[in-house]
Order: C-alpha cells, then sequence, then structure tokens
C-alpha cells in the first residue's frame, strides 16, 4: 500500500532529525542482541527503543546518531527501509516480523531466551554467532573471557559453596517474579556455585507469585533486580509483608538496580559483578 502524504511528510521530517549517512551497516531490533553488538565495538545506524533501553539496561550505553526504529514488536520499516542497512539482527522473539525485515535487508534471528531451556548458553553461542557475522571474534572470545572471569569473582567473592539464592523482581507490595533457571538471573546464579531455589520456575513477565512464598527458604540469598515498585526502598520499609520476610529480618538481602530481564551476555556479566561487589543490604 502507498503512503499517504501524511505519513510520508511524517518520515520526511523524521529523517531530517538526523545527520545525513550512507547506506549500509547493521539494525538491531533485540535488546539483548544491541548490547551485545555495542560490547563487540559495532555502532548500528538503528535500534529499537531507545529512550526505553537507556532506562531499564543502560550499559553498554548507544552512541549518539543512532536511529531509532519505534518499538521492538512494531518497529517503523519505512524508516528502516530508507536506512538501507546491509543486515537486520532479530531474536527469536521477532521471528514472526522476518518477512518485513527480509524485504529491506538480509536478516539474521538469534535465539536469545528459549521458556524451560537454560539461557546462559543460548547467550553464549549467539554472542559468537554475532561476532562471527560482524567480523568481530575476537572481541565476541573476549566477552565470553570477561562472563567467565565476572563468574569466578563472584565464586571467589562469595564463596556459594551450593547455599540457597533467589533472585526475584517485585512486581507489586505483594507479590514476586521469580528467575528459574531458564533465566539469565538464575543461570548466574548457578553458574556461580549456589543453589537457585526456584530452579524450576518457567519465567515469564504476567506470572506473580506471592511474596510468602520466599519464606520456604528462610536461609536464602536474597537478590532483588531493579527495578523497585513505586516508592523505593521507602515502600519496602513500611511493607509489613517484605519486613516480616526471613531474609528481610537476617539482613540477607541485596538490591540491584534495574537490569534487562531478557538481556545479553554484557548484563549477564554485570549482573555476576554486582553479585560480587558489597555485603547484603537489608
Amino acid at each position: 500500500m502507498q503512503p499517504t502524504r501524511r505519513r510520508f511528510l511524517a518520515l520526511m521530517a523524521m529523517l531530517a532529525a538526523f545527520p545525513a549517512r550512507a547506506a549500509g551497516g547493521v539494525a538491531v531490533v533485540d535488546w539483548a542482541l544491541l548490547e551485545t553488538t555495542l560490547a563487540l565495538g559495532v555502532v548500528p545506524v538503528a535500534a529499537a527503543e531507545l529512550r526505553q533501553y537507556a532506562r531499564v539496561v543502560g550499559e553498554p550505553a548507544v552512541p549518539e546518531g543512532v536511529v531509532d526504529i519505534g518499538l521492538r514488536g512494531n518497529p517503523n520499516l519505512e524508516l528502516l527501509s530508507t536506512l538501507a542497512p546491509d543486515l537486520v539482527v532479530i531474536s527469536n522473539f521477532y521471528e514472526y516480523r522476518r518477512p518485513g525485515f527480509e524485504r529491506i535487508a538480509e536478516v539474521l534471528s538469534l535465539p536469545v531466551y528459549l521458556a524451560g531451556e537454560p539461557c546462559l548458553p543460548l547467550l553464549r553461542q549467539s554472542t559468537q554467532a554475532l561476532g562471527r557475522r560482524l567480523d568481530r571474534v575476537d572481541a565476541a572470545n573476549a566477552l565470553l573471557a570477561a562472563f567467565d572471569a565476572a563468574i569466578a569473582t563472584l565464586r571467589e567473592a562469595r564463596r556459594p559453596g551450593g547455599r540457597p539464592a533467589i533472585a526475584v523482581n517485585l512486581g507489586d507490595r505483594r507479590h514476586v517474579r521469580l528467575f528459574g533457571d531458564d533465566t539469565l538471573f538464575g543461570g548466574v546464579l548457578t553458574a556461580a556455585g549456589y543453589r537457585n531455589a526456584f530452579s524450576d520456575t518457567r519465567y515469564s513477565m504476567t506470572a506473580p507469585v506471592g511474596l510468602e512464598a520466599l519464606a520456604r527458604e528462610a536461609e536464602a540469598e536474597l537478590f532483588v533486580v531493579g527495578p523497585l515498585p513505586p516508592g523505593g526502598k521507602a515502600a519496602l520499609a513500611g511493607n509489613a509483608l517484605w519486613q516480616a520476610l526471613p531474609q528481610v529480618a537476617a539482613g540477607r538481602v541485596r538490591l540491584l538496580p534495574p537490569l534487562d530481564h531478557f538481556g545479553g551476555l554484557p548484563t549477564a556479566t554485570r549482573f555476576a559483578a554486582l553479585l560480587a561487589g558489597g555485603a547484603p543490604e537489608r
């Protein structure tokens, strides 16, 4: 279908906001692969939801000049076509959009998360595959080595020795989301030598459990992945159910900054480094 005059003018106005650039380069839709691309030393010509990426992922930062092509689930294909990239990188989450991308450029689709399957082996394989395709094999190997080093540092710093641990995100005052072994955070706990107290949980952004479930593993260390609910630490201090948890009473809680729940190997490395540094925070 031909674009309307209004859509055409809107597209031209959007393009005018960006400096002129030669055609080519890589466009990245999935955030896990975006952070990996940046960590490999490649600056894409375009990526999706960059303002939200800055809030949720943050590191590696996206340089100025990268064009925001809109929502990950519904990118602006007209804008992307005008940029004429050589390659569009997607994950398995966006396979349903593949036909539209293939009309613009070659598509590289790499898995980052499959429910019920360990996440870290997928991320390692996808990092290596992306490194090969972008001619950054040495950089990809360096990312894998950095992750392994972060796990070794965590193991040495915390000496888990099979102790139980729980990684959660707080949904609201009464519910949490649990990160089982099919998640990035659960995988890091297991790789470091913790026993993931909720290893069998299949992760979903929409499947929270009650706070009281955490009390069943009273001796576990509790790692809370941000963002916190509205009110932050003050809200937790006034939450009687939270304060009654044995992990909170014993001071075995760490509050962590926002991290992408479906992040890539750089996020996994950052998570391990955060766990290794500092003492538990009530």
